[in-house]
């Protein structure tokens, strides 16, 4: 790709965690995972900058818009002071209780992709464990995604796996949650099936000790039945 910047006869900036012409160094994290950085501009630190959204990935998205703000002329000052001030959306890492010390976060997440992020933010909550409760949101998502070549789930301590969502689909016996955890276990052996929410939030008051974490994703009706391990 940066072999073909040349050839584009246009002003092109870049940008990226340690490379680019925006670029971050000296990466922190806070006690719920959010992280500040050192911004450089060019070769130049021009400030730190603290968020309060988790994971590296809104390392980068803030780096963007550190290179798109400035183009407009919006000054640091200003930039840092509005990244300081927003919080994250609802079902992105949202914290929604603890329990007997351990604390429950929710994420949206429902792509191999978004997962290992949603997961590698996770290990930068202090923690003991994480515990992911996985919930795929329809047979053809979880057919195509999650049967083979399953990676995504490395960071956890223990993957727990309820039924496959429907969704608009009807099942029609081609796939099962079993065959999910099949191929979570075929690269990371870190997955159980449990079938239902209530049978995880048994498992979770026996095994999750304080200072576990426990992280639910997925786009099925995972928000709400989350509530149940509270």
């Amino acid at each position: 790709m940066r072999d073909l910047l040349p050839e584009l006869g246009t002003n092109v900036e870049t940008y990226g965690l340690k490379n680019g012409d925006y670029h971050a160094d000296a990466i922190a994290y806070d006690a719920l995972g959010s992280p500040s950085f050192d911004l450089y501009d060019h070769g130049e630190r021009i400030g730190r900058v603290q968020l309060h959204v988790p994971g590296r990935h809104n390392v980068i998205n803030a780096i963007a818009t550190w290179a798109a703000a400035k183009q407009y002329g919006v000054d640091f000052a200003h930039y840092a002071e509005a990244m300081a001030h927003f919080r994250n959306t609802s079902r992105r890492f949202e914290l929604l209780g603890e329990k007997n010390g351990v604390k429950v976060f929710h994420d949206y997440g429902h792509h191999p992709n978004e997962i290992k992020e949603t997961l590698a933010a996770a290990t930068h909550v202090p923690h003991n464990r994480i515990f992911c409760v996985f919930q795929c949101n329809s047979y053809t998502r979880a057919r195509t995604l999650f049967c083979e070549n399953v990676t995504c789930f490395a960071d956890a301590d223990e993957v727990l796996v309820p039924d496959i969502y429907p969704g608009r689909e009807v099942d029609t016996g081609i796939v099962h949650a079993r065959d999910m955890v099949a191929g979570i276990n075929a690269k990371t052996h870190n997955a159980q099936y449990l079938g239902t929410f209530e049978n995880i939030a048994a498992y979770l008051d026996e095994h999750a000790e304080p200072g576990d974490i426990v992280i639910t994703v997925g786009s099925g009706d995972v928000y709400r039945q989350s509530q149940k391990l509270l």
